[in-house]
């Protein structure tokens, strides 16, 4: 609804992200926009592509995309190291005598010192978890606001398995990454070797791995596909789907998985939570906002130091080992208990449907926004 009234003293927003392409970073721009909506903010969106690699075939905003900027707050869903270059490219007269807030997601405990400099362009930085909040203040000298993601899509009621070719009688477990993202940080190995772990000869149940541009990281996949090589009860998907596939796919298996060593916020685990999903994660970093034993299967870990530069990830920083026993653990009681599965399944249902919906969120935007309101 970007022509939404404002409210009194409340200024509009314009969302600036990757409006079309498939990846997180995409979809945070557009999360942003439908929160936006929920809480009658009006709004604008500027689509910003520049260095992105991903498939940019999203078209649900593209109706929508006015490449203008009138409301007094850009908000920038961009790489946190492209924030110089968007400033560049955008021209100065798109940020000066504006409120620049940039939406900024990492995943380890410090942010890199060349980063540093960037907060220097924008006037705020909001934040979707408390794990990037704590580490983004540490060297902030502007505001860290905590901006959680919405989560909220509908899927059909007439969806089957056999429509993404799915065995159609096993409990099935959800594994999904990009690689884009970092395989060494989403960490699909351990769920992999917990699934083995949990079920030597498995008969009914299967593990889905999805993952997309496996092309860019040849050397990477390869690894992995020679560890699934002779492996029971594994469906790989190495395709980008659209986002309704994703939802889908999410709908159509019993329990996500995610046994990264680290998260910015875990859309996917929140995702599969709201459809009244079980889901086994890391009880580490960003997803510990939405994640805890009463609704959600928090997999125990250690903090290991990285011994060499993973991407953006620098040796000397630390991240988390889960421990795939207990992953394995978890994999068999939800298999085998009804009640505990059905139970957390409700409770996490209710967290994400409650604390994460648009409505919720958007208030969020709102207050923020009336506050900044002052300050222009």
């Amino acid at each position: 609804m970007p022509e939404a009234d404002a409210r009194p003293g409340q200024p509009g927003i314009n969302i600036v992200g990757y409006l079309r392409s498939e990846l997180g970073l995409g979809e945070s721009a557009r999360l942003c926009a439908a929160s936006a909506e929920a809480a009658s903010i009006e709004y604008s969106l500027v689509d910003f592509n520049v260095g992105c690699e991903s498939r940019a075939a999203d078209t649900r905003l593209a109706h929508a995309i006015s490449n203008h900027n009138p409301h007094p707050v850009n908000v920038l869903h961009i790489s946190i190291e492209q924030i110089p270059l968007a400033f560049s490219l955008l021209g100065r007269a798109f940020f000066d005598k504006h409120y620049n807030v940039g939406f900024w997601h990492w995943e380890l405990p410090e942010l890199p010192e060349e980063w540093t400099p960037n907060f220097a362009l924008l006037d705020e930085v909001w934040v979707p978890s408390r794990f990037v909040m704590n580490t983004v203040s540490e060297k902030s000298p502007v505001p860290v606001v905590r901006m959680p993601h919405a989560v909220g899509f509908p899927v059909p009621a007439d969806l089957t398995r056999s429509s993404m070719k799915l065995p159609t009688t096993k409990f099935l477990f959800l594994v999904m990454y990009d690689m884009h993202s970092s395989q060494t940080r989403k960490n699909p190995q351990a769920a992999v070797e917990a699934f083995r772990k949990a079920f030597p000869r498995p008969r009914d149940v299967a593990l889905v791995l999805k993952t997309m541009n496996t092309d860019s990281y040849p050397e990477e996949w390869a690894e992995l596909e020679e560890r699934l090589s002779g492996m029971p009860g594994v469906v790989v998907i190495n395709r980008t789907l659209t986002r309704q596939e994703v939802y889908n796919l999410e709908a159509l298996c019993d329990c996500f998985v995610s046994l990264h060593r680290s998260e910015g916020f875990g859309l996917p685990l929140a995702e599969s939570m709201y459809l009244g999903k079980p889901v086994i994660g890391t009880n580490w970093s960003g997803n510990v906002d939405f994640m805890n034993e009463r609704n959600s299967c928090p997999v125990d870990y250690a903090l290991v130091e990285l011994k060499r530069d993973h991407g953006p990830y620098r040796k000397g920083q630390h991240w988390a080992e889960p421990d795939r026993e207990h992953a394995a653990w978890y994999m068999k009681k939800l298999v085998s208990d009804t009640a505990f599965r059905k139970r957390i399944a409700k409770a996490g249902k209710i967290t994400i449907r409650t604390e994460f919906s648009y409505k919720s969120v958007g208030q969020r935007y709102r207050r923020r926004l009336e506050l900044i309101s002052g300050l222009l």
